[in-house]
């Protein structure tokens, strides 16, 4: 299943579609003051950013203090969301994070600030059986005459197609969006459930917050509740593909090929666009012996995403079959570099790899 970040504009709700989960304790998400400002971070404000200074020199300070890494020494983590008095007190967090905290402390300095959801190219990973993907958001403070945009990253996403304002109660359902994500991912479906229903209360025109809670109700086998989640996302945003991709998944199971056929058209034009999509089919043409046609999807899936061992440690196997050794060693080198720890671990790479014997990879 993927777990997407998107948005959209069209605000509808529809509380009929939010069901319990069947056979599983319910979860109470308590609420969240995103803006919170600790004694702390008042102290610090305080130091850095005196209140009685100009509304430019304020802006300007404290983008300088909450970006220096001599001042306050921000660790950026895109595993961690935290609201903005535990993320400043880490000094680490997401993006989300980080620019929760400092939407929080420029308001507590009376300062205009707000959010920005950057659309970028999407970035998927693969954790636990769950496609991700990655989306940013950055701040704008406003001065009495400049405004200053601040990204944790350090640098403004050259390969952004769009910069959109969002309302803070839409970063809010992000922040719920998130924690639901870290539950589903540790399969702790409960949770999920309960953060991604607080989510689409907080802002129930995001579509992903639908395709999202769609996602639980397919892993606690409520595909009728599935069902009815992922078309309410395309209701929302007609192009959620991944909300298509799901829908025409279970179609396809069910055996229903006119439902399926309705969203072919969609699917076939994204997953083209998902290099985990591209390895799943290469490893379905390598087990049928199909080692050219497996090889050229996954040159296409390491353009996409070169970072991903598998793909090359797939590309290994395959160039092997085919008399390539060269080529072969080449990418199974290049597997081993990229492979994290865990690979080792789980056995999935060997300690003394051979071209001989090469295991074949989980999905």
């Amino acid at each position: 299943m993927m777990l997407p970040a998107a948005c959209a504009t069209t605000s509808f709700h529809n509380t009929s579609l939010i069901t319990p989960l069947h056979n599983q304790p319910r979860v109470e998400v308590a609420e969240i003051n995103l803006h919170e400002v600790s004694p702390a971070m008042e102290e610090f404000l305080d130091r850095y950013v005196p209140i009685d200074d100009s509304k430019d020199r304020k802006a300007w300070n404290l983008v300088w203090a909450t970006t220096d890494a001599n001042v306050l020494g921000f660790n950026y983590d895109p595993s961690l969301t935290h609201p903005s008095t535990e993320t400043f007190s880490e000094r680490s967090g997401n993006c989300l994070a980080f620019s929760t905290m400092l939407v929080a402390m420029a308001k507590n300095r009376g300062l205009k600030a707000w959010y920005q959801e950057v659309e970028i190219p999407p970035q998927w990973h693969s954790v636990n059986n769950t496609l991700l993907v990655s989306k940013h958001i950055n701040v704008v403070i406003e001065g009495n005459r400049d405004e200053w945009v601040v990204d944790i990253t350090g640098k403004l996403e050259q390969s952004a197609r769009k910069i959109k304002r969002l309302p803070d109660k839409a970063a809010l359902a992000q922040y719920y969006n998130n924690l639901g994500a870290n539950a589903l991912m540790q399969e702790q479906l409960p949770e999920a459930h309960a953060y991604f229903v607080k989510a689409i209360e907080t802002d129930a025109s995001l579509s992903f917050l639908w395709s999202n809670l769609a996602v639980v109700y397919g892993r606690n086998q409520q595909e009728s509740d599935a069902k009815k989640a992922y078309r309410q996302a395309l209701r929302l945003d007609p192009g959620n593909a991944n909300a298509a991709n799901n829908l025409y998944m279970i179609y396809e199971r069910e055996g229903d090929l006119d439902s399926a056929n309705k969203y072919k058209r969609i699917v076939e034009r994204h997953r083209k666009k998902n290099p985990y999509y591209l390895y799943y089919l290469s490893s379905l043409a390598f087990d049928e012996g199909r080692y050219r046609e497996s090889q050229e999807m996954l040159r296409k899936a390491i353009d996409l995403q070169g970072s991903e061992y598998r793909f090359h440690y797939g590309l290994a196997r395959t160039l092997a079959q085919v008399g390539d050794m060269a080529a072969a060693q080449a990418s199974l080198e290049r597997a081993v570099q990229l492979a994290p720890e865990s690979a080792w671990t789980d056995g999935v790479i060997q300690t003394a790899p051979s071209l001989d014997n090469l295991p074949a990879l989980p999905e």
